[in-house]
This record gives structure tokens, sequence and C-alpha cells, in this order.
């Protein structure tokens, strides 16, 4: 087939393939644009989740069939196959920087329950990948793999794309599905008006013979290491090892240090005294106010591409799902246009952009510019826990939220200066509480 197609997707994560995979089933001609040489490589840390199953996210209840490997959207009236491994999550841990914990859920109680108990899965996300372009592929599907975006301009008919290996693909739309880095956004100039806050950047390792409690959970340290910081850990589903990861929101920190800290001399080294080190692991994104209109020059943003920044797998898929239908029905009607993607642009603002405030997924990391390390403590130790059970960051930050407020008259009358500091961390404009990461990170516009 030659250059010319009804669709180009630029990227090749989840969102991407979804998108290329649901336009070739509705018959159009695709061509799937990936950066990397193997699609299905996973170079950089990724906790490898899939959210959430015990709860709607996106307005979509996910589930996962086990039985015949798929993970489904009955809201949205789908499935995608899933033949790789998987293993069950049962809660979030949540702690301070002197080691409080706040659980969502009940651990123990929802690992009792098995398969009913879990909030989420774990997969292996190369299978997840090689699921998703296999069935890509089976629809004849063109995929050029180790081609970098380099340039998009559109004329009456078409939009072209530009590679840096000299070539040119044209089409009636564009999806960029490329990430939080998006070069599409970058070169239609969707950043200008778009505010910046930092560029977060982080380290860390795929690790064995840890000794966690809870294992099967995702656990967030906050703050332990300053300046603001944070560290995450979870299980991987192909094998015995844990992914530990840190970072934050200054690009000047030396996070590799903070990680060497965190496992060796941190609150909680006692649970790595015995690890074994199996891969390095690496990201830096920048992070943005999501895009509210993500159409321009018949070209749609999807995914991280014009979201905060991580909308997670199934933010992706429901992404690419829903974007490949719309420009279906746009090319169908003859409307190659803004109007002829209005479904699109309609569900991402009334399900994504509206639905959740992306401050309220940022705000708790901010916590340690206001706070002292007894103060986060001090509110830790004093909500009463279990939360309820959840994996979701939107849902986890209204909840803990909630609980902070309970506790504000006990706050006034016992600690009146952390009922300063309270008041002023939930009112503190954004900008303001991470003001290091927006004057040292590189928005790169």
């Amino acid at each position: 087939m030659g250059n010319t197609y009804d669709l180009i997707v630029v990227g090749g994560g989840p969102a991407g393939l979804m998108a290329a995979k649901t336009a070739g089933e509705n018959g159009l001609s695709v061509a799937l644009l990936e950066r990397k040489k193997s699609i299905t490589d996973i170079n950089r840390a990724c906790t490898m989740m899939v959210l959430v199953l015990n709860e709607y996210i996106f307005g979509e209840r996910i589930t996962f069939n086990a039985k015949d490997g798929r993970f489904c959207f009955p809201v949205n009236g789908f499935s995608i196959r899933y033949d790789g491994p998987y293993k069950n999550l049962y809660g979030w841990q949540f702690y301070s920087p002197g080691g409080k914990c706040i659980p969502f859920g009940n651990y123990k109680e929802s690992e009792s329950k098995g398969d009913a108990g879990r909030v989420s899965v774990v997969h292996d996300k190369s299978s997840f990948l090689r699921c998703l372009l296999q069935d890509s592929e089976n629809h004849g599907e063109d995929v050029f793999p180790g081609s970098n975006v380099i340039g998009i301009v559109k004329d009456d008919t078409t939009i072209s794309i530009k590679t840096a290996g000299g070539n040119t693909f044209s089409g009636r739309f564009v999806i960029a599905a490329d990430g939080t880095n998006s070069v599409i956004a970058k070169k239609l100039r969707f950043h200008e008006k778009r505010d910046f806050y930092a560029t977060l950047m982080g380290y860390g390792w795929d690790i064995l013979g840890s000794e966690m409690e809870e294992p099967l959970s995702l656990k967030t340290w906050i703050g332990e290491d300053k300046p603001t910081s944070f560290f995450f850990s979870i299980p991987r589903a192909y094998s015995d090892e844990y992914a530990v990861i840190g970072g934050g929101f200054n690009p000047q920190i030396d996070y590799e240090s903070q990680m060497e800290n965190f496992l060796t001399r941190g609150k909680f080294s006692s649970w790595f005294k015995n690890i074994e080190k199996v891969r390095k692991l690496a990201f830096c994104e920048n992070v943005y106010a999501p895009i509210y209109e993500p159409y321009r020059d018949n070209t749609l943003l999807i995914g991280d591409a014009a979201w905060c920044q991580e909308i997670e797998i199934s933010g992706a898929i429901l992404c690419g799902w829903k974007a490949a239908n719309a420009v279906t029905v746009a090319l169908a009607d003859g409307q190659l246009n803004r109007k002829g993607i209005e479904p699109y642009s309609e569900w991402w603002k009334k399900s994504v952009a509206d639905r959740h405030d992306f401050r309220d997924y940022l705000r708790p990391f901010t916590m340690p510019a206001v706070m002292e390390d007894e103060d986060i403590d001090f509110l830790f130790n004093a909500v009463k826990g279990p939360l309820r059970s959840t994996l979701h960051a939107f849902t986890g930050g209204e909840i803990l939220t909630a609980a902070i407020q309970e506790l504000i008259p006990m706050i006034q009358k016992k600690k009146p200066r952390l009922f300063d500091k309270s008041v002023k961390f939930g009112t503190t404009p954004l900008e303001q509480l991470l003001k290091d990461g927006i004057q040292t990170g590189f928005p790169n516009r």
C-alpha cells in the first residue's frame, strides 16, 4: 500500500494501538507510526496496572475475565484480549515520612476473598502491547516501527506526517497518541496555552528478595527524603520481582542518590536488606494542565498527549476506542472537520476533563512543601483507617481529603499551627505549591 491512508496513528502505546486496532476493525486504512524499533519493549519505569476493577473510572466499569483472557469494558460494549501473566492487587498503603500508614482497603480481608476481593491487577505490559499489536495487524493496518515523527502539515484535503527517515505519510485524519512528551502537541502548538507545572523525573529498580508486608499491593511513600519526593512499589506480574521507583518535581535533584538512601537507610530499609537489583528504571515527563479541546487541523490528541500526566492503561484504551470510532463516523458522514469528531470531544470533556480535577491528583505530593515531616506524621496517624478501598488516584485524593477534613476541629484545638498549615495546603494554588518545579523544569514548548 502507498503512504496515503484514511487515518494515521502516531504512537504505539495502549492508546495508539487501540485506536489502530479499532479503526482497522471498522474498515479504515490505517498507518501506525511508532518511534521505538520494538513496539512491545518497555524501556521506562511503569507500574503496569489496569485501573480500576472495583469502581468506575472515566465512566466505565472495567472487569477482567481471567478465564478467557480479556479486559472488558461493558459500559461502552467492547473487550480486549490479554494472554499474559497477571497478579491480583488487594490494597494501597500510603506512608508518611515517619512511616505512618493510611491504608486504602483492608488488605487481609480483601486477600481472603481472592478474585472477588481484588482492587486491580498488575499485568505484563509487553504482553499487553503484543496482543493489541497482533490484533491490529490482523486487520491489515500498516505498522512502521522506528518512525520518529518530526513534522506535521495540513493542506486542503489531507494532513501529512514527516519522519526523521525522510518518509511522508498522508491521511485524512491523524490520531496523536504519543504520550506526555507529545511531538504532535508541540508541533501543532497545543502547549502554548497550557499551564506548565513541572518536569517529573524519577529513578528506580526492579528488585528480587524484598520482604515487604502485604506484598500484593501498591505502596506509596511521600516526603521521606527532602526536598519533595515520593516512592512507589508494586509487584511484577511475570516474576517475583518488585518495581521500586522514586522521583519528584525538581530535575535538579539527584534521584538516584535518593533511591539509594531510601533502600539502604530509609524507614523501611529492613524490607530491602537482601535485595538483588535486576533492572534499572527511569522516567522523565512534563506535567501540563490537560488540553480541554483536543482537536486541531484534523488531528485528535488522545491519552497522555492531552492529559495531565498518567491517564493509565484504562483511560488510554478508552481514548483509543472512542477516537477511532469518532473518526470512522466522521469519514462515513463526509465531515472531515471539528464537527465530525464532536462525539469524541464531548466524551473527553464530560468523562475525563470535567469529571476529574487533575489538581486533586497532584496536590497530595506537594504536602511536604507546606508541612514539616512531623506534621504529616501527625495527620497520617490521626486518620483512622482503613479508608475505602481504591487504586484510583482521583478517588483516593477525595477520600483522603474527606478523612482529614473530619479531623479539622481536633487539629484546630490541639495543634493550631498545623491547622493554619492545613488551611494553607488546601487553599494555596497548585502553581504556588509547585513553584520550584515550574522554575527548574524544562517545558520544551
